[in-house]
């Protein structure tokens, strides 16, 4: 028994662990191992145990390689999923198609317009998020200021199946004086029907506390179509039919139908650095005092490191009535968040 965990153990030292990792070599001779995320615009990211991601200019690249097949699209517009080799020509990397029939292309590193992880179809348990916090004290021109907005977001990603959850807060005060008191709840099933498709079934409920619909509930179902979800962001589109039930300061109470047009955007720029994002929702409402109104929010955030982030928001809230009796409200916050 001894002998045999004496060979067990000399022939795991002789592994090569870092085999599985992905390696790229500058063109001084520095080398770096670790992840491959992406390589877009001239700049390539790596993420290391040692540093976390390095962003590099693909013009200090010699060659890398990957230990997993990778999602490339060279400046033609051609798409490859392929691992990919060192060359022996500096400023080129191999595409290894098939070892077996020892088929390969050689390009230059510089001619990769894009470079991503492929997103499976069907994957494991996948979670992410983002909670933010922006708290406002000011004091002008005799005016007392205090605001607070509290926003969480997450996505669960299960096979076919994902789960969208969204919670925000929000409390202003000027002089003492509650001016905006408001929570809101959003939670999205979405069923994947192809790679595509799915169909969303959606649950919202908002609080007013101080404004005259004091509660709102809709539900609503209707076909998405997720246009690309990768390492650089997403987009996605969907319509439903909705049904809402409203609830005045008063006790008086209403409910109506109407189509929901919503869209999600994001995308990030500089190597990870800042991330765009757009989220917006139009509703057509089957009352005759209402054309449509929309709920839209753009911002920026910033990576101060892996996990955290500070974050440039606007939002708008635009009721077009037929009665000439438009509401706008506009919003525009900064904070700090963190992300998983």
């Amino acid at each position: 028994m001894l002998c045999v965990r004496k060979v067990l153990a000399l022939s795991l030292s002789f592994i090569p662990f870092g085999s599985f990792a992905d390696t790229l070599w500058l063109d001084n001779g520095d080398r770096l191992t670790g992840k491959i995320e992406f390589l877009e615009a001239g700049k390539m990211s790596i993420k290391t145990d040692f540093a976390g991601m390095i962003t590099v200019s693909t013009a200090r690249v010699a060659t890398f390689e990957s230990d997993e097949p990778l999602l490339l699209k060279l400046g033609d517009q051609a798409q490859y999923i392929t691992r990919l080799q060192a060359s022996d020509q500096k400023g080129q990397v191999t595409l290894a198609f098939d070892e077996s029939e020892n088929q390969a292309r050689h390009v230059q590193v510089r001619q990769i317009s894009q470079l991503l992880v492929p997103t499976p179809i069907i994957q494991d348990m996948v979670w992410e998020g983002d909670a933010s916090a922006a708290l406002e004290f000011k004091n002008s021109s005799g005016t007392e200021t205090e605001d607070l907005d509290l926003d969480v977001s997450s996505r669960l990603r299960h096979g076919d199946w994902r789960h969208d959850l969204t919670l925000d807060y929000e409390r202003d005060y000027r002089d003492d004086i509650k001016t905006r008191h408001t929570w809101e709840t959003d939670y999205d099933i979405n069923r994947f029907l192809t790679e595509h498709w799915f169909w969303m079934t959606s649950l919202r409920y908002q609080r007013d506390y101080l404004n005259e619909v004091a509660k709102r509930r809709q539900f609503g179902m209707g076909p998405g179509y997720e246009w690309w979800n990768n390492t650089l962001g997403r987009f996605e589109t969907s319509a439903r039919l909705d049904r809402t039930w409203v609830e005045e300061q008063d006790g008086s109470k209403s409910k109506y139908n109407a189509l929901g047009l919503q869209w999600d955007y994001r995308r990030f720029l500089l190597g990870k650095r800042f991330e765009f994002f757009h989220k917006a929702e139009t509703q057509i409402p089957d009352d005759p005092n209402v054309r449509y109104q929309i709920d839209t929010e753009a911002g920026l955030r910033y990576s101060l490191t892996n996990w955290a982030s500070l974050s440039l928001k606007a939002e708008m809230d635009y009721l077009d009535s037929s009665d000439d009796t438009d509401y706008r409200d506009t919003r525009y916050t900064m904070g700090f968040g963190v992300g998983w």
